[in-house]
């Protein structure tokens, strides 16, 4: 009998510095950079494997690290993909619904701004099932990096409570460049060659960041960051991390 695997998510908040804080940011930028361009190259049918190399010497990051951000890209357009058909059929439903609020709206209140403003709102909603019908037959994908919700509060500044566009530009630079990916393999140390975690002698964790050589000449090759502890699955975590490195050892030791 085959076993399944059980794999099991843990979580911490990092108490950064200044300097480590701008480091991340900078990484974060980066990664968001690239992706936005990555999704470019592909949705203009380019091979991910065939740019490689060309993104890594052009926005200078290591071959690992333009993997972490091809899996994360994959991994959001899969997301899309796979919710366009719900996405169709709750416009299907909106729009019988609307049409039965028009019908009996134009047998009680003919000519009534109630039915124009119905009407109109049935019209987008046509529009907008076209759209994403044509999506599904084309295989297209959109994707607006940094959310759609937050892209529209622009408009509605005062509504959204914005001093001024400035204000909203900023929050949706940072919502464009919040997070980064790493990607890791059970044959590199600690499961993770460009974030390699260790157990320091006081049982918190270490990381050695592997920064993009794009950032390198500012920051360095890597960005240590310690003290770390999780409040959930720490032992278990530490107790993994050693048990990687007795079988490292081990097997040098043959």
């Amino acid at each position: 009998m085959v076993r399944k695997r059980h794999t099991v998510t843990y979580q911490t908040r990092l108490k950064l510095d200044e300097e480590a804080a701008a480091i991340l940011d900078q990484y974060a930028l980066l990664f968001g950079v690239v992706e936005r361009k990555l999704f470019a190259q592909l949705c203009a049918g380019a091979s991910a494997s065939q740019i490689k190399p060309d993104f890594c010497r052009r926005y200078g990051l290591t071959a690992r690290q333009f993997n972490s951000i091809r899996i994360t890209l994959a991994g959001k357009m899969a997301a899309v993909r796979g919710a366009l058909p719900r996405e169709i059929e709750d416009l299907k439903w909106r729009i019988e619904r609307a049409q039965k609020v028009i019908e009996r709206l134009a047998r009680r209140a003919p000519g009534s701004r109630a039915l124009h403003e119905k009407k109109r709102r049935l019209e987008r909603l046509g529009q907008r099932l076209d759209r994403l019908m044509e999506d599904q037959r084309a295989g297209r994908v959109r994707i607006c990096f940094g959310g759609r919700r937050l892209f529209r509060r622009q408009f509605h500044l005062e509504e959204n409570s914005y001093r001024g566009h400035e204000q909203w530009l900023a929050e949706w630079r940072r919502a464009r460049a919040n997070q980064f990916f790493v990607v890791g393999s059970g044959d590199e140390t600690s499961g993770n060659q460009s974030c390699v975690a260790a157990v320091a002698e006081d049982g918190t964790l270490r990381l050695r960041l592997r920064l993009p050589p794009a950032l390198e000449n500012e920051y360095g090759r890597y960005l240590e960051i310690g003290g770390i502890r999780f409040s959930h699955g720490h032992d278990e975590i530490v107790a993994a991390l050693e048990s990687i490195t007795i079988k490292t050892t081990t097997s040098r030791g043959r």
